[in-house]
């Protein structure tokens, strides 16, 4: 189910933010976090007034852009804004059949372009590589690789090795990926360009393959480790971070509404004094998408983000809920609605 797709996503974040930093594009609605068929999506988001009575008083932009959706969900333009006039923007293009994003083109408000993306994939539409190219000016305009990224694959569709090369010695990395029971990861070995450290990351699991624990390595000394608590619909509600030496340094408790949005984040430390206190407020519409996030520093408002969404025209969404692995509309208006169960019965004790 959609839901718990999305639920997941935060766990699959932290499994791999220690061990990836692969071009990972949010491009469709999913990775969004929107449910139904978005079009069109207008994002701000910005710091609030928290000296003076008006709580929610805009007093700095953070982003602005606005986003736009085909009807396969998939994002084909993002607009920046700033102060309200067109900056840069970023088209998005797919092949026709297999739906893989294939470039990104970011350019300037003046339609010159800035930087190219690619993406080549292999055997079964895997990805294998992503070439990062810019048009410096002072280059009169000339292309300059700026990274590459290699992807390799085991016999069963794992990811077994990433690699990333270009002009910035300090990010040339290759991470490989072992895994265990199930074909879970079970560690990671990354290997860097510009010195000879190895770093280890290793993921413990429960018994139904779940990530409870992760820890990190390098040359063979511990410099991190994280445990997590889930909860039935596999969300962290709990996290401990230890320090090289193993010590408690922080422990986040987390909480969620009913529709899988983080409500509330807050940590202590190895003292239980309170480090980080974060409440989360929202407004939603009609499909659950929401149009107004609030961030509160402990009582006061930190930021606001508002996103003015438009949808497609069809009558799709509870329809989609049901089953959206079949990532169609299932919906035949020439059959007349099936009669409830109690219906029946009710009609057949009246004869």
């Amino acid at each position: 189910m959609l839901k718990k797709r999305i639920s997941l996503l935060f766990t699959l974040i932290i499994c791999f933010a220690f061990s990836l930093d692969a071009q990972i594009v949010p491009i469709t609605t999913a990775d969004y976090g929107l449910y139904g068929y978005p079009l069109t999506v207008g994002y701000q988001k910005y710091s609030t007034d928290t000296n003076y009575v008006q709580k929610e008083k805009k007093t700095s932009f953070i982003d602005d852009y606005h986003m736009t959706f085909n009807e396969n969900r998939r994002l084909v333009k993002r607009q920046h804004f700033i102060n309200g006039n067109k900056d840069r923007y970023t088209i998005f293009t797919y092949d026709d059949v297999t739906r893989d994003l294939l470039k990104e083109e970011l350019f300037e408000a003046n339609s010159k372009i800035v930087s190219t993306i690619t993406h080549k994939y292999g055997y079964l539409g895997r990805l294998e590589e992503v070439l990062s190219v810019e048009y410096p000016v002072s280059l009169g305009g000339a292309n300059k690789m700026v990274s590459k990224q290699t992807y390799k694959w085991n016999s069963k569709g794992q990811l077994s090795e990433y690699s990333i090369y270009g002009d910035d010695a300090s990010k040339q990395k290759t991470i490989e990926y072992f895994y265990g029971p199930q074909d879970s990861l079970i560690y990671t070995l990354t290997t860097f360009g510009f010195n000879k450290n190895i770093e280890k990351t290793t993921y413990k699991r429960d018994f139904k393959h779940h990530l409870i624990e992760m820890s990190v390595f390098r040359n063979d000394l511990q410099v991190r480790r994280e445990t997590y608590d889930l909860n039935d619909n596999f969300q962290i509600i709990g996290k401990k971070v230890y320090n090289g030496k193993n010590k408690l340094t922080l422990s986040y408790t987390y909480t969620y509404d009913e529709h899988n949005y983080m409500l509330s984040e807050i940590a202590k430390d190895n003292k239980g004094k309170w480090a980080i206190e974060y409440y989360y407020k929202y407004e939603k519409d009609k499909f659950f998408n929401w149009t107004k996030k609030i961030t509160y520093d402990g009582w006061e408002p930190k930021y606001i983000e508002t996103r003015v969404i438009t949808y497609s025209d069809k009558d799709h969404f509870y329809q989609d809920l049901k089953d959206s692995d079949q990532k169609k509309v299932i919906l035949n208006r020439d059959k007349e609605p099936a009669t409830l169960k109690f219906q029946e019965e009710t009609e057949a004790r009246s004869e």
